[in-house]
């Protein structure tokens, strides 16, 4: 009986003592716990909502990728669809004579080089002896040499006479030299009456009359006639021997020489090495 007392005191005493744990309680613990951010809350909802820029741009870069592998996979297969003879009939054809049609533009340029249609020797030691055009050239104290050119009618209204000399490299390589003694900077240019008939053939005594000085020409290669001279860009402008031209015309001039001598063949080929007319505008 006295065990049963004691029973029923303990049991009494546990019931007193001893409650469930209620919910606000734990939740009490948790927050004050360092383990409370490794549980879930019920004011704590993750969000596993998906980002729609970052879901654009990932389809995007799928799409573009897979119209890449297309493109590559239709570049690589397309040479070998390509087989057999195929009719250029109707495609363009190439030009094989390129600027020919602007041949009747270029003709009528400036600045042009005009060749003498006649050379002529004429020596005052023999006055009586006759010379016939041809392209030797003698220039002394005793012989002249008269050139002539016929001029078409032209949009140009200026032209000079003048020395054309290539560079002794130059003239080798053509084989095109001259002889020389004396200076050659002060050859004259003379303008001369026009004979009545073609300048075919000229003695002393038969030759044509001066008119008057044009001016001096050197006989000498460009640039050493820049150097010499002490000539500057836009010379051939101010040439003494400048006259006007653009009309139908024969010009008739004689080139001499004081104190000097030069001879050379004149032909008609390039690089030059003459006497010649140009037009310059």
């Amino acid at each position: 009986m006295l065990n049963n007392w004691f029973s029923d005191r303990a049991l009494r005493t546990f019931r007193t003592s001893y409650s469930p744990l209620q919910m606000h309680d734990l939740e009490h613990q948790l927050e004050d716990s360092e383990d409370a951010i490794l549980l879930p809350s019920k004011r704590f909802i993750p969000d596993h909502t998906a980002d729609p820029l970052s879901t654009w741009t990932t389809w995007t870069t799928l799409v573009l990728s897979v119209l890449a592998i297309a493109c590559a996979f239709a570049l690589y297969i397309t040479p070998a669809s390509i087989s057999g003879r195929h009719d250029v009939h109707g495609l363009r054809q190439p030009n094989q004579y390129p600027g020919l049609e602007f041949i009747d533009e270029l003709k009528d340029k400036a600045p042009a080089m005009y060749f003498p249609s006649a050379i002529v020797r004429v020596n005052k030691a023999s006055p009586e002896q006759v010379y016939t055009s041809g392209s030797h050239v003698i220039l002394s104290d005793n012989d002249s040499m008269f050139f002539q050119w016929h001029l078409r009618r032209s949009k140009f209204t200026s032209c000079y006479i003048d020395s054309f000399v290539p560079t002794l490299e130059d003239g080798l390589a053509a084989n095109k030299t001259y002889t020389s003694s004396g200076s050659l900077t002060q050859i004259q240019i003379w303008n001369v009456t026009t004979p009545e008939e073609p300048m075919r053939s000229l003695s002393w005594n038969s030759r044509p009359q001066r008119i008057a000085l044009m001016g001096t020409v050197a006989f000498l290669p460009e640039k050493e006639k820049i150097k010499q001279l002490k000539l500057e860009d836009g010379w051939e402008s101010l040439m003494p021997t400048r006259f006007s031209c653009g009309e139908k015309a024969i010009v008739s001039i004689e080139v001499a020489c004081e104190g000097c001598r030069l001879e050379f063949e004149q032909l008609f080929s390039i690089p030059p090495l003459a006497f010649d007319m140009m037009k310059i505008g």
